[in-house]
């Protein structure tokens, strides 16, 4: 992580859900989609906000990759993107273990099973591209 620290330099700063994945989306009663848990709302990296799509990309890869293609708007995803995505999600890593520690031991069991699935999607962070993302397929 250290060594990756210069990708946050000169970063933007926008208003973030804090803690945007699949768990806190819901179907509203006119079947349109709701985002709900916003007590972690605050100001940062508008990329930081994908630090929890390991939910999404640990029940569904082609969920996780539409965000990410949804967010891009169909253009090519910047190398630079999957790095800090990279980044944000060991730190969150780290920070959501020691998070767990009140909730419980099958809390904490959960987010180090967690952690070690992060691991395996990128190859013990020696990719920055984790092995579940489905490229966007190319238009002929």
């Amino acid at each position: 992580m250290e060594e990756h620290r210069y990708l946050l330099d000169e970063r933007p700063r926008a208003f973030q859900h804090g803690d945007y994945h699949v768990g806190n989306m819901v179907v509203t009663p006119e079947g349109e989609l709701g985002i709900i848990d916003f007590n972690r709302a605050d100001y940062g990296d508008p990329w930081e906000e994908f630090n929890r799509i390991t939910w999404d990309a640990a029940i569904s890869p082609w969920f996780a990759s539409g965000r990410i293609h949804g967010y891009f708007q169909g253009r090519e995803v910047p190398d630079s993107f999957f790095r800090l995505m990279a980044l944000y999600i060991a730190s969150n890593q780290i920070s959501s273990i020691h998070w767990t520690i009140p909730f419980g031991e099958q809390e904490v069991e959960v987010m180090v099973n967690q952690a070690q699935e992060v691991l395996n999607w990128y190859e013990g962070f020696q990719t920055h591209m984790p092995n579940w993302y489905k490229p966007m397929p190319r238009s002929s």
